[in-house]
């Protein structure tokens, strides 16, 4: 194994578990090369893996430090966002900003199928982990789909487990999109984000295992703290 990824390796091991805290300095490349017999060059080509993949994050004429631990969406896993957090061992709670009923536009009616006098909740709620805001969400959903939803305590519940347990409605599948984009004031205002950040915004529509579209979703991640992973194969032609 190459001494770059020797080192990163280590460097790694000794971040993953989240024992160094967060924002903590890196000791000066002089330091690191002498103590660890590589030359800056080496040194350079382990940090920049480390960087890559989230562990570090340099700052010109300051110094590189331990990065926030970003939250990742791999694809083909259709996880609600309080079941991601408690994956990585966090705790998962909403700010609920908005819960009301609305009349249905062009593009809603298109997607659910539904009759003209047919309405939508629409939910808008902050999403954080261990407390810090990780993502601004808005979601439709049909009422016929769930009456009486407003009885639900959306601050501390999972919409997917209530739908499921209360409903009977089994999620099978989601279609999302992704793109990269600037915060609004108000989005970088209500996910405390640096002025820096862009933000990840996820489409998603979501069926049940019986093809009924239950969810059309906007979610909007911070982008220092949120990644997706792609998982691709070449196709065998």
């Amino acid at each position: 194994m190459p001494a770059y990824a020797q080192i990163s390796d280590a460097i790694r091991n000794l971040l993953q578990p989240g024992l160094v805290p967060i924002g903590t300095a890196l000791p000066p490349e002089r330091v690191l090369c002498e103590h660890l017999g590589v030359s800056r060059m080496t040194l350079r080509q382990a940090r920049d893996v480390l960087e890559r993949e989230g562990f570090i994050e340099s700052h010109r004429g300051r110094g590189t430090f331990v990065a926030p631990r970003r939250m990742q969406k791999r694809q083909q896993e259709m996880r609600s966002f309080t079941e991601e957090i408690r994956s990585r061992g966090q705790t998962p709670s909403s700010r609920l900003l908005v819960f009301r009923t609305v009349e249905q536009s062009t593009y809603d009616r298109e997607f659910f199928g539904l009759a003209e006098q047919e309405k939508l909740y629409e939910i808008e709620r902050v999403r954080l982990a261990d407390g810090v805001p990780i993502a601004l969400e808005r979601i439709h959903i049909p009422t016929y789909l769930c009456p009486n939803l407003d009885r639900f305590n959306l601050t501390s519940n999972s919409i997917y487990q209530i739908l499921e347990e209360n409903y009977g409605l089994t999620l099978a599948r989601c279609t999302e999109q992704i793109s990269a984009a600037l915060p609004s004031k108000a989005q970088r205002q209500l996910l405390q984000a640096p002025s820096t950040a862009v933000v990840l915004v996820v489409n998603r529509r979501t069926y049940s295992d019986k093809e009924i579209p239950v969810e059309l979703a906007t979610t909007t991640f911070r982008g220092d703290l949120y990644q997706a992973v792609v998982h691709s194969e070449r196709s065998k032609s």
